[in-house]
């Protein structure tokens, strides 16, 4: 069970995984969040403050010294004893009980009550110590459970996130939530495309789809999924041009103005830069004058054959392709064709083009036609291959504008896609006429577009369209995909300022004065009095006067002086930062450059807004663990 062994197997359960049903165009990684930290870590339970009565430590030294206060009762009643005894002995004689019955009476009280305060102090701090023993291992108790829950419950809110972080799934497979028509994909390479188109094929046609590929890149890019698809039991058809030109029926079931469009806009399209729209015109003009006079089916020999014919080079003796018939109608039409320069080379440029195509059709069998290579369910491929590049690049456009046509006629059942690889040189006009119809018949289309330049970059952005971005070599093409993308603004420090500055004041001032005051004053007063008494034995009678005088004089001098100095410093720091809006690309374009071969970056207007999600289309990642069967929620 090693080696190959494993490597099939794993191939096996990768085929099985892939064709699931449900559409993807790849998978997102999706880093799990770090584990969160308890909301209740920072609540840690707090103990019930338990505090002792105010006269605890009181009654806890009472306690303490109850045998010595003991001890000194039975003492003090001994003394009371021995002093009642005293007391009471004169007594003796006239009462002799007295003394014997006081001194019991006192020794049974003072026993009785010594003992009963020392019982009674102990028990009062018994139960005081007691009740709080009890309140305060109750909170001891209530705070051990409650710390015990905490921890508990932190516990298990860590082994959650734990057990979350661990089992998250990484991968969730990328959906388009705006099921566009039409998905453009710029940059890759042929490995990178051939995963993607075995990732979105798979799905596609697990859900009953069908699928048509135009391979045009000659890499063979559609070769993985064709192996995928016949390993699970699906139809797949796979065509080579001009190998299978004859099978392809590529002019069968064209009338002879569709078949002239056909090869006339192949014709265009292919030297675009050099033709002019009359010379398009011209084309058409006499590639449906040909085919309206031949007979049968029209094939590319017949075609070369009537070009011939205009241009009069045609042997019929040495070459039967076209009958008699065929060969009077198209003879009879060489004079209306004209004989100028420019039909002369026009219908030369036609055979040289058509002449490669013809010879691919020798002894060939008759074909069902090109509405039967398209499928209704399974997969069909259709690669194009030739020895020189200009005659490949004709077939492509040949078999571009044969699709094309078909869909202009063919009834959709709205689960059909058309894969166009390596339409860079198809040109603009063309992708949009095959866009503007697959629209109308209700088939998703999906260009694989190697390099993004020129008039291509117009396709960015269309309306009703998703668009892959892939590895972009090119420092220009990144830059365009980058600005496509578009840019997000962000706040950057762009100034940093420090100012110190330092105030130093210096100051003094001296003062002096004096006063002097002189104050006088002087007075005077003057008095008398007189008084007299009569009585029956004679009378008596005195006077007085009196009189003073003052005088002060206070003289007062004053004289004071200052001198006063100050000096005061000042210092001052500012911080100043300054932040400026800046916008930068979403996506850089040198990640655009460095991007897997697998990787790419979708981007949609999807019903919430724009959306650009970094995806890889690897088909082996749904071999990984922790790959999610269903796209991550928006």
């Amino acid at each position: 069970m090693q080696g190959q062994d494993v490597v099939v197997a794993g191939t096996n359960q990768m085929w099985q995984r892939l064709f699931s049903g449900q559409e993807r165009w790849g998978w997102e990684f999706t880093a799990p969040a770090l584990p969160a930290i308890s909301p209740e870590a920072a609540h840690e339970p707090v103990a019930d403050q338990v505090y002792a009565p105010h006269d605890f430590l009181l009654q806890q030294k009472r306690s303490k010294k109850a045998w010595l206060a003991l001890i000194g009762g039975l003492v003090a009643t001994f003394f009371a004893v021995v002093f009642t005894g005293a007391l009471l002995r004169p007594t003796r004689a006239t009462v002799p009980a007295l003394e014997q019955w006081a001194t019991w009476i006192v020794l049974i009280v003072g026993v009785v009550l010594v003992i009963f305060s020392f019982f009674r102090t102990k028990r009062r701090f018994s139960v005081m110590k007691r009740r709080y023993d009890a309140e305060y291992n109750g909170a001891v108790q209530r705070y051990n459970d409650a710390y015990a829950g905490w921890r508990a419950r932190i516990e298990e809110h860590d082994r959650r996130e734990a057990e979350r972080f661990v089992t998250a799934m990484l991968w969730h497979p990328l959906q388009l939530a705006s099921r566009p028509g039409r998905i453009d994909v710029f940059g890759g390479t042929e490995d990178g495309w051939a995963s993607l188109l075995t990732t979105i094929g798979a799905a596609q046609l697990a859900s009953g789809s069908s699928m048509l590929l135009l391979d045009f890149t000659d890499m063979s890019v559609g070769e993985n999924v064709a192996h995928a698809a016949t390993r699970q039991g699906y139809e797949v058809h796979a065509h080579e041009a001009p190998r299978d030109l004859t099978r392809l029926g590529l002019l069968t079931g064209l009338d002879a103005t569709e078949l002239a469009e056909v090869l006339a806009e192949s014709m265009y399209n292919l030297n675009r830069s050099m033709m002019a729209a009359d010379q398009r015109g011209l084309h058409i003009d006499l590639l449906t004058a040909i085919a309206e006079r031949l007979t049968g089916p029209v094939t590319f020999a017949k075609l070369v054959a009537g070009l011939q014919v205009l241009r009069r080079v045609y042997d019929a003796g040495s070459d039967e392709t076209l009958a008699a018939d065929e060969l009077r109608k198209l003879n009879s039409y060489v004079d209306t064709a004209g004989n100028t320069d420019q039909v002369r080379n026009e219908l030369q440029s036609l055979e040289g083009e058509l002449r490669s195509l013809a010879r691919a059709e020798e002894d060939a069998a008759d074909s069902a036609g090109f509405r039967e290579v398209w499928p209704v369910r399974g997969l069909a491929t259709i690669a194009t291959r030739a020895r020189t590049g200009r005659h490949r690049r004709f077939l492509d456009h040949v078999v571009f504008h044969r699709a094309l046509q078909e869909l202009h006629s063919r009834q959709a059942t709205g689960r059909e896609t058309l894969v166009v690889a390596g339409a860079d040189q198809i040109g603009l006009e063309a992708l949009e006429a095959m866009a503007r119809q697959a629209r109308r018949s209700g088939v998703r289309l999906i260009f694989l577009i190697q390099h993004l330049r020129d008039d291509l970059r117009k396709l960015l952005g269309a309306g009703g369209t998703a668009t892959l971005l892939m590895q972009l070599g090119n420092g220009e093409e990144a830059a365009a995909a980058a600005e496509f993308i578009g840019r997000g603004h962000k706040f950057v420090m762009s100034q940093l300022t420090e100012q110190i500055g330092k105030t130093l004041t210096h100051g003094s001032s001296t003062s002096e004065g004096g006063s002097e005051g002189v104050t006088t004053s002087r007075g005077s007063s003057s008095g008398g009095s007189s008084s007299s008494s009569y009585s029956n034995n004679g009378g008596s009678s005195s006077s007085g006067s009196s009189w003073s005088s003052f005088s002060s004089r206070a003289e007062s001098r004053e004289a004071n002086w200052s001198d006063t100095r100050s000096q005061s410093e000042a210092r001052s720091e500012t911080l100043g930062r300054t932040d400026a809006r800046v916008y930068e690309f979403t996506v850089e374009p040198t990640t655009l450059q460095a991007l897997a071969p697998t990787a790419f970056v979708m981007v949609e207007t999807a019903p919430t807004g724009r959306r650009v999600v970094l995806g890889d289309c690897n088909p082996g990642i749904v071999l990984l663990d922790r790959v999610a069967l269903d796209a991550r929620a928006s």
